[in-house]
């Protein structure tokens, strides 16, 4: 009796779990928001890349200075830009990206859903609402929240015309994918992602399809008016014989002369030993365990034997209208590796920066699977007792759910009052220049200054000539911010002539060492 009233139990659970799934995914997405609104504005000041974005937002929308890269993306920021022009803040920013994140969410039990079961897409957007470097980088203002989300609904779009064949929904993909290349690079990828499936599904058959062409069309479409504006901007940036690639796309003439060119350097690392290359090729794949944590990872582990079939089946994939389960599984499968096979080929061959981040658009797949491998492991362990399979399966995603958020709250809380010192300097310069003024910068990082004082810099280093004529034109202060690596207080080399300190900001309480020195030149 008391082992029918125990499986009575688990059986209503089960139930629940299935007919109350809208209940449920409200609850994820209500955590997911108060989570998210709870670091919004715990950071102190922007960092670099925060900056670049931001003061681009506010170059488009209140005509400020800006000096970003040109290979920045500018579609947000653009965006942004109409916000500040009707009156908005860095809260409403803040709050905008709280908003994309969450959206993150949704979306990933959307495709969840759709390539797998209700329970699989709740597993999924539950496991990517405590994400830690989700949750870290939603409490910046980072376009990598932004590519995730648009990524995740350019895929569900796509699959969703591909089952359905819908003309609006391959327009959308296209439009979506043209503006999100400018939003953020790494989306760009996902054509690769749909050549592949295209080829293998149906092989050359797709060409045929009105419909696709209908979404490269759109797609061209909404990148022009992007295109243009880089061509306008930034056409001889890279020389007057620019390629036409690099003006409309200058992340292009980023690669190719920096990272893929041929400098020594560069050619020094393309020659290391081809196990090191391998190594590095393989990266983000060897860091799946500290980068899922433990207990999410062996439920991705689980959720492997999904693509089996797959793997045995591939020659029946390209039978048009047919093994639809199976185009299911390889769409999640070629969804999940496109940014890890991409980035760690970055890696391998340039020497790129390994950052979890930058696979941000691959997480929502990748817990998709992990949402399956854990409605996996419960019905391994159910075949022989229930109750057991219900503990492991809950205890399981309690601790990793558990991990996540308390790392994220730790890395968030100790990073929380970076480059404070940078706001204050800026914010100090605001209030004592008049708007259309100039000042002089040293040597430093500068589009934090510009965000932050909303005024235009003059780069003088120590090079009197240049301070000079910056002086002739009025300008009164010169700054030394000691957060630039190259610009070390200790060594480096006075002010220039005639000026004197009336502003230091420091990094101690007995204020023994500054961060950031402002100078006022000493009229004579």
């Amino acid at each position: 009796m008391a082992e029918d009233k125990e499986d009575g139990i688990v059986k209503t659970m089960e139930n629940f779990v299935i007919q109350k799934h809208r209940l449920i995914l409200i609850v994820v997405l209500a955590f997911a928001l108060i989570i998210r609104l709870k670091y919004m504005t715990i950071n102190a000041a922007v960092w670099w890349d925060e900056a670049d974005y931001l003061s681009l937002a506010k170059h488009f929308g209140l005509g400020l200075p800006e000096q970003a890269a040109p290979w920045r993306a500018r579609g947000i920021s653009m965006i942004w830009g109409v916000f500040y022009w009707l009156g908005a803040n860095e809260w409403v920013i803040r709050l905008i990206g709280t908003l994309v994140a969450v959206a993150g969410v949704y979306l990933t039990y959307l495709a969840g859903k759709a390539l797998c079961n209700k329970q699989v897409g709740l597993i999924a957007a539950a496991m990517l609402a405590v994400y830690n470097e989700y949750l870290f980088w939603g409490a910046r203002i980072s376009m990598d929240v932004y590519a995730l989300t648009l990524w995740v609904l350019i895929a569900y779009l796509f699959w969703k015309a591909y089952t359905e064949n819908k003309t609006w929904h391959y327009v959308a993909v296209g439009a979506l994918y043209g503006f999100s290349i400018y939003a953020y690079d790494s989306i760009g990828f996902i054509a690769l992602f749909f050549a592949v499936f295209l080829l293998v599904t149906e092989k050359f058959r797709f060409l045929k399809n009105p419909k696709i062409w209908y979404m490269v069309i759109a797609a061209i479409i909404m990148a022009l008016p992007f295109a243009a504006y880089n061509y306008v901007e930034f056409g001889n940036f890279f020389g007057d014989n620019t390629n036409i690639i690099y003006k409309i796309y200058p992340r292009f003439g980023r690669f190719a002369t920096g990272d893929f060119s041929t400098a020594e350097n560069t050619v020094q690392y393309w020659q290391r030993p081809a196990g090191s290359i391998i190594s590095d090729f393989f990266t983000y794949f060897t860091a799946m365990p500290m980068i899922l944590k433990i207990p999410f990872f062996i439920a991705l582990l689980a959720g492997i034997p999904l693509f089996f079939e797959v793997i045995i089946g591939l020659d029946l994939i390209g039978k048009q209208g047919e093994h639809m389960e199976l185009k299911k599984r390889f769409y999640l499968l070629l969804w999940a590796l496109t940014l890890l096979i991409a980035m760690g080929l970055l890696i391998a061959l340039t020497g790129y920066i390994f950052e979890p981040r930058l696979i941000f658009p691959a997480m929502p797949a990748l817990f998709i699977i992990a949402g399956y491998g854990l409605i996996t492991i419960y019905k391994l362990i159910a075949k022989y007792n229930r109750e057991i399979a219900v503990i492991a399966v809950i205890g399981l995603f309690i601790a990793g759910a558990y991990m996540h958020l308390s790392y994220a709250n730790a890395l968030i809380n100790s990073k929380k009052d970076s480059f404070v010192h940078q706001k204050m300097a800026g914010e100090w310069i605001k209030e004592h220049t008049n708007s259309g003024e100039t000042f002089m910068l040293g040597c430093g990082l500068s589009v934090n200054f510009i965000y932050y004082s909303e005024r235009q810099i003059a780069y003088v280093s120590n090079n009197q000539t240049l301070v000079n004529e910056a002086i002739a034109k009025g300008n009164r202060y010169y700054i030394i911010d000691g957060y630039d690596p190259a610009c070390a207080l200790e060594n480096i080399k006075g002010p220039p002539e005639g000026f004197v300190p009336v502003q230091a900001f420091f990094i101690d309480e007995a204020k023994t060492q500054p961060i950031i020195i402002i100078y006022e030149f000493a009229k004579a």
